[in-house]
């Protein structure tokens, strides 16, 4: 009775283990397919893992069906029959064939248009409608939060936006404006907006603010492989022109892009940068999409190459040259007001500038991933910049007693070349989160600059009664050599489950050897000798040590924080070679950091770091230089001067809600400068001039508060931008011996409305409002409140599949300058006709009409408050014009069967 009894459990109970594999058609395992075992009443899951396997412990003696699903692939069915004594069973191995045909019980209803991952936001390209034959820059506009000026300049939500990668590689050298302007949109999957994080950062993992944002293009699938290009001709009224041509192949990562312009209507094919220094930077929405922001009139002409490509399976490189010149011509007025206690200087002048700028640009990167996983880069570049510019000013410079007329002239003649090498190289280990990082950087450059300086006034009193003259005629020849080498390793060793150490050190080294010989011409050679008083043979070093130590904690994907501190010795060094003397000024400032990152979720995440910085003196300020080549304004530099110490604190929240397509995302930063380098003026009694020098002073600070937000607007049609400003600057300066604060506070509100009527209708519409509220107490309380109203609108509407026409308008309104020549206000109107034609409307004829009303002409107005200054000018820009172009693109892609 018991063997009966077994025997029956045994035959009623017994499982057996099923197994198989699956396949894709080319042999490749699938991983996650859902397989259903369905035995009598009862149904199993499983899915195959990363070698397409798969295991059920439930099989029974006799008949098992096992169904195969995936999205994109024909389900499948298997009959699988277990015979009383097998234990395991093992299933034929199956090929899942490609589904393709539709299926008509589902229906994509939408893709999601943004997308948030980690700290990148991403834009689906096939979530949006771009009209046929739209380039990346075209695509942009309609993106939320994106906005691209006259001049190519792109932004996100007001901040500029300069480098640009394409499947996470570089684009003709990473330029933002050579990437927008020939990149079709057609070609692309979507668009990541991410924060930059330098190399170093991305190998060791340790976490670090970062303000700078960046682009990486993903191309679709079937454009992987693609040729592209096109032709621009045009001529127009007023003597414009332009043409430009652009051949571009693309084929899986490797990249060989020529291009080049030639107009002289404003605009670059090439981000063009600034070989003298730094410009103030605008948010884009300042000045809204439609005026040119670039003042005086440019001939630019163009011409660039670019390749990548694998050098073997594991080294790639990038190389790239591009060539610009501009000449620019500008014209216009200033006012520049001074105020000592019992003397108020003002200059007035009138001026032409002439500018002809070449720079010549070639970089080289390599970079290698080893088999063990490390990683070494090396890169090159190489700038040469020649420059020659012309002045010419009539100026009438006064006070209450006397008073200046005459005229100033200078030529300068700039030759710069610059070099770099910069090396990094990553050491892996076996053990997870352990890293070894070096990096070396070198740069070098030689500035031969000769100027030539003719200035000449009549000196009158205030009954204008003639009392003197004065006239200088200087030729100064100034040469700079100039070093700069930094080091830095960084090792980073797990502690613990979920914690790091990071130990590093960096060294930074700045060398420059100076030497001015000026000239007075004034006799009746043409050189009449040298001026011992002027001249300057100077040596200048920098020299910095920092060891750091940071400790990293991150329990789990939402939270991430380190803190560290770090000892930085800091000598500067002086040697007046003339004169025999040296200077000396050494420091060891106690840096601490400090870095907090909290995700919410996967859409919302907030960010908080403290770091701290040696800023350097500028040359100009640290040489001890006597630079009396404008007579009037005499500056001379300090060098016992310290170096500056900056405090930064940054905070940061972000919210995407992709299902509404919204977007939010402010921030705010606080800085504290400790040894801030200030101006130090003052002026002799009883006359026009003034001398500038430089001193170093506590009480720096400043705030800025800036937020953007991108929503849909009553419809998904109607898209809202919305981006503001709040910045607070309490500036330092000397007067006369005595410290002065001048307290800034500057506001910018900006809205945006973009619509879309289907295929027939695009429409914009700007407003912008601008706050600048500056006040200051010595020699007497002053107060400005400058305010710039900005409304604009545009639209393109489509009559047929062929045929758009179009125009933008905008009006601004300006008050509060301290000058009635700068309270003006301007209408511009531009239009534009468009005709396409041949297949795939490859060939576009465009008649446009620039700045309809003339009003442009003489609007680039720009003001500066600093000190005892109060600086205001206005010159002249590109006027009324118009234009017939036309363009070809071509383009050819293989498109995947």
């Amino acid at each position: 009775m018991i063997f009966v009894f077994q025997f029956l459990v045994n035959t009623v109970f017994a499982q057996t283990t099923i197994w198989g594999a699956v396949q894709d058609s080319t042999g490749k395992p699938l991983k996650s397919v859902s397989i259903r075992l369905v035995v009598d009443q009862d149904t199993f899951y499983q899915i195959t893992d990363l070698q397409g396997k798969y295991k059920f412990h439930q099989g029974k003696v006799g008949d098992n069906s096992l169904i195969y699903s995936m999205l994109g692939y024909k389900t499948e069915q298997k009959s699988v029959r277990v015979a009383q004594e097998e234990v395991i069973k093992e299933v034929p191995l199956l090929v899942m064939e490609p589904f393709s045909t539709a299926i008509p019980f589902v229906h994509v209803l939408k893709v999601v248009p943004i997308v948030k991952i980690g700290d990148t936001t991403q834009f689906n390209f096939d979530a949006f409608k771009f009209r046929p034959r739209s380039l990346l820059w075209e695509a942009l506009r309609q993106l939320p939060g994106f906005q691209v000026t006259r001049d190519g300049t792109v932004s996100y939500n007001g901040q500029v936006i300069r480098k640009v990668k394409v499947d996470n590689k570089d684009f003709f050298g990473g330029d933002m404006l050579t990437a927008t302007q020939n990149l079709p949109a057609d070609f692309i999957k979507n668009l990541q907006l991410l924060d930059y994080k330098d190399d170093v950062t991305q190998e060791t993992g340790m976490l670090s603010t970062s303000t700078e944002k960046i682009i990486n293009i993903n191309l679709r699938e079937d454009s992987k492989k693609i040729h592209f290009g096109q032709v621009t001709g045009g001529g127009g009224t007023n003597d414009r022109y332009l043409g430009s041509f652009g051949m571009n192949r693309y084929d899986n990562g490797a990249q060989l892009s020529v291009s080049g312009s030639l107009n002289n209507t404003n605009t670059n094919l090439y981000s063009y940068e600034n070989q003298g220094g730094a410009v103030r930077e605008r948010r884009t929405m300042e000045y809204g999409d439609y005026q040119d922001p670039v003042d005086g009139l440019n001939t630019v002409s163009s011409l660039g190459a670019s390749v990548s490509d694998k050098l073997s399976k594991r080294t790639s490189f990038n190389a790239s040259y591009n060539y610009v010149r501009r000449d620019n011509r500008t014209d216009g007025n200033s006012r520049l007001t001074s105020s000592y206690i019992g003397n108020t200087i003002t200059r007035n002048e009138t001026y032409k500038t002439h500018n002809r700028d070449q720079v010549h640009k070639a970089k080289f990167d390599t970079e290698t991933r080893f088999n063990n996983n490390d990683l070494l880069k090396i890169g090159a570049n190489f700038t040469l910049s020649k420059s020659i510019s012309y002045n010419d000013k009539s100026t009438e410079v006064n006070n209450y007693k006397v008073k200046n007329n005459g005229g100033y002239r200078d030529s300068i003649d700039q030759y710069l070349p610059n070099g770099e090498l910069q090396a990094l190289y990553s050491k892996h280990f076996n053990k997870k989160g352990r890293r070894l990082v070096g990096t070396f950087w070198f740069s070098g450059n030689s500035l031969e600059r000769d100027e030539r300086v003719k200035e000449k006034y009549e000196e009158f009193s205030a009954l204008d009664t003639v009392i003197g003259q004065f006239e200088q005629r200087q030729k100064i020849y100034q040469r700079n050599q100039n070093t700069s080498t930094k080091a830095s390793v960084s090792y980073v060793e797990p502690f613990f489950e979920n914690s790091f150490f990071e130990f590093s050190y960096e060294f930074e080294l700045n060398k420059i050897n100076s030497a001015r010989e000026v000239y007075e011409r004034l006799g009746k050679l043409p050189t009449s000798g040298l001026d011992s008083l002027l001249n300057m043979e100077y040596n200048y070093m920098f020299r910095s040590n920092r060891t750091s130590l940071t400790y990293q904690y991150e329990p789990n994907k939402k939270f991430k924080m380190n803190a560290g501190f770090a000892v930085q010795p800091v000598l500067l060094r002086g040697n007046q070679l003339n004169m025999g003397v040296d200077y000396t000024y050494d420091n060891i400032n106690l840096v601490p950091t400090a870095n907090i990152l909290y995700k919410f979720s996967k859409e919302m995440d907030w960010q908080l770091g403290y770091k701290g910085k040696n800023n350097q003196p500028y040359f100009n300020q640290i040489a001890p230089l006597v630079d009396n080549t404008n007579s009037r304004n005499v500056i001379v530099g300090n060098p016992e001067l310290k170096a500056e110490f900056a405090h930064s604190f940054t905070t940061t929240f972000r919210r995407v809600i992709s299902s509404t397509m919204q977007n939010f995302e402010t921030s705010f930063a606080f800085n504290m400068i400790a040894n801030k380098i200030v101006s130090d003026k003052s002026s002799a009694p009883n006359s026009t001039t003034q001398t500038t020098t430089f001193k170093n002073a506590d009480g720096y600070f400043d705030w800025r508060w800036h937020y953007g937000f991108n929503t849909p607007f009553i419809h998904e049609s109607i898209q809202l931008d919305l981006i503001g400003d709040l910045d607070y600057y309490n500036n330092l300066s000397f007067i006369d011996q005595r410290k002065r604060t001048t307290t800034q506070l500057l506001f910018n509100q900006s809205a945006q409305f973009r619509f879309q009527l289907g295929d027939y209708l695009e429409s914009i519409l700007n407003a912008n409002y601008v706050l600048n509220k500056t006040e200051y107490s010595i020699p007497f309380r002053t107060k400005f409140n400058v305010e710039t109203l900005f409304l604009g609108l545009g639209a393109k509407g489509y009559v047929s599949d062929n045929f758009s026409l179009g125009f933008d308008m905008s009006q601004r309104y300006n008050s509060g300058y301290a000058n009635s020549f700068m309270n003006v206000n301007q209408t511009i109107m531009n239009g534009f006709l468009e005709l396409t034609c041949l297949p795939n409307k490859s060939l576009l004829l465009r008649l446009q009409g620039y700045d309809l009303f003339n009003q442009n002409k003489d609007m680039g107005i720009y003001s500066e408050y600093i000190g005892n200054d109060v600086y205001e000018a206005r010159n002249n820009r590109l006027g009324r014009y118009f234009m017939l172009s036309l363009n070809m693109r071509l383009q050819n892609f293989h498109k995947k069967k």
